[in-house]
């Protein structure tokens, strides 16, 4: 059976009108516009998605710390908008609708160099996996994870907290994550964590395509592919002003359905839309 997941958040907010900060980005709308947050997810629940992402990419008290506020108030506005997040998120819900908790790399996704180092980090993503956790979030989704060695660190940190645990790489080619490493490295490497399901995302269509196949021979359990839809590399600031054709996406879905994947849905530039064609496409 294909698990539904939604599209873009960051992308969608800026769509309709949301001028998303640095740092902290599309975090700022947990706090200043959660309505909209709220109506994204339900859209994207009356789509089909049987799973939704919260948006919490972005809330950590390393984030808003960024943004000029002492310690203390970086962690208070951080656990307030990740608070919020869910909240909005679980508002969108039904009975057939699961909640992912979304955490990514601590600094910028697309930069693997700045992995502030296994004990920082293994501490800041304890304390954020045990937010989730305390908003009832029902999976962690660890995604645009950027390298081994920050994924790891991530799943030690969080692997005690008896939750369902998916794991998503970002790439640089077809074969290796962002920072150079082997894809088929990383699978290894979560293999032997108690991680249900494997998954692509935030990478081009044809990069993403090609790598789907080293997946779908060497991961065991689940997996799926959650593409960037922008045209050329990914956009930093999530600003996509091109994306690739439905017939496009389309065709990369149908392919990975081909190779055993079950999870399917869409990244940075993908919208409701593309949620509805796929679930009317395969479901």
């Amino acid at each position: 059976m294909i698990k539904l997941l939604d599209g873009g958040m960051g992308s969608e907010l800026i769509r309709r009108g949301e001028i998303l900060p640095n740092h902290i980005w599309s975090a700022d709308s947990n706090i200043k516009n959660p309505e909209l947050v709220y109506r994204i997810h339900q859209n994207y629940v009356d789509a089909g998605s049987t799973h939704i992402t919260t948006n919490t990419f972005r809330t950590t008290p390393r984030a808003y710390d960024k943004t000029g506020l002492s310690k203390s108030d970086s962690v208070s506005m951080a656990h307030n908008s990740l608070k919020m997040a869910v909240k909005m998120a679980k508002k969108a819900t039904n009975d057939r609708t699961k909640v992912l908790g979304s955490m990514a790399p601590l600094e910028d996704c697309y930069k693997p160099e700045l992995f502030p180092g296994e004990n920082t980090a293994k501490k800041e993503f304890k304390q954020l996996g045990q937010w989730l956790v305390d908003e009832d979030v029902d999976i962690f989704l660890i995604e645009t994870m950027n390298s081994i060695s920050e994924t790891k660190t991530c799943l030690d940190a969080i692997s005690d907290f008896n939750l369902p645990i998916w794991v998503s790489f970002v790439l640089k080619n077809s074969e290796e994550l962002l920072s150079g490493e082997k894809l088929i490295d990383a699978i290894y490497m979560v293999s032997d964590y108690d991680v249900d399901c494997f998954l692509l995302n935030c990478s081009p269509l044809d990069r993403t395509s090609k790598a789907m196949e080293i997946v779908s021979k060497n991961w065991k359990r689940e997996w799926g592919i959650y593409p960037n839809l922008g045209i050329g590399e990914p956009s930093p600031d999530g600003i996509i002003s091109d994306i690739h054709s439905d017939k496009e996406f389309l065709s990369i879905i149908d392919r990975a359905k081909e190779l055993g994947a079950s999870i399917l849905g869409g990244c940075c530039g993908s919208d409701i839309n593309h949620i509805k064609l796929i679930a009317k496409h395969t479901l």
